[in-house]
């Protein structure tokens, strides 16, 4: 949900809301880089839901953040402080179209070589993709897209692609379809199963047959 600037009424009763609060500064520069465009404010393409690959890069920022802030140091370094809120700008971004207010009819796409390379990433996820195919997609060198990946997202491209694969993984899991296991990682990207169930598992704290049987109980 995108909050109006300014002060905000908030009334609780009966439910728990955890909030993410992005600095606006941090957010405009983090959209020039990626938009090859000045820093200022900003329009979002209202009452869209991402889906797919972008919503798995959404919750992969929230959980990369989110753990963090919740089973992190007591004390963060400032330094530190403002690579995660990079990191949040960078999820929200990602997650949802947007373009400088100067330009709402134009809707400009992000044309930074970072952009496109996300963005080929995003977009061929579930297939066998390498690091020098979204280098060359995005006319980088393969230690251009790694450093890129590593500013804007904390991590490498691999392991950048693996964790949204897992992310889609479990949404088909916890979705209650008739596929099976096997057939739900393969759509995900996974070519090997037995791999597949010891990253999920790394990542989650369960394996996949254990989301699949919550699902469906």
């Amino acid at each position: 949900m995108l909050f109006r600037n300014g002060p905000q009424p908030v009334r609780f009763e009966a439910f728990q809301k955890d909030v993410i609060r992005i600095d606006r500064v941090t957010v405009e520069e983090v959209a020039a880089e990626r938009g090859g465009w000045a820093p200022g404010p900003l329009e979002f393409r209202p009452r869209h839901v991402p889906e797919g690959p972008t919503l798995a890069a959404w919750w992969l920022m929230v959980r990369t953040v989110a753990a963090e802030v919740l089973t992190g140091p007591d004390e963060v370094s400032m330094e530190r402080e403002q690579e995660l809120t990079r990191f949040a700008a960078n999820g929200l971004l990602t997650a949802i179209p947007h373009w400088p207010v100067e330009q709402p009819a134009q809707q400009t796409p992000a044309s930074s070589r970072f952009a496109r390379a996300e963005a080929f990433l995003l977009e061929h996820a579930a297939e066998q993709i390498t690091v020098a195919d979204v280098a060359e997609a995005a006319g980088l060198s393969v230690r251009g897209v790694q450093a890129a990946f590593n500013r804007h997202h904390g991590t490498t491209p691999l392991a950048y692609l693996r964790r949204i694969r897992l992310l889609l993984a479990r949404e088909q899991l916890q979705s209650v379809s008739d596929r099976s296991i096997a057939e739900i990682a393969r759509g995900a990207g996974f070519a090997h199963l037995g791999r597949f169930a010891g990253a999920y598992r790394d990542e989650f704290g369960e394996l996949p047959r254990h989301t699949l049987r919550a699902a469906r109980g």
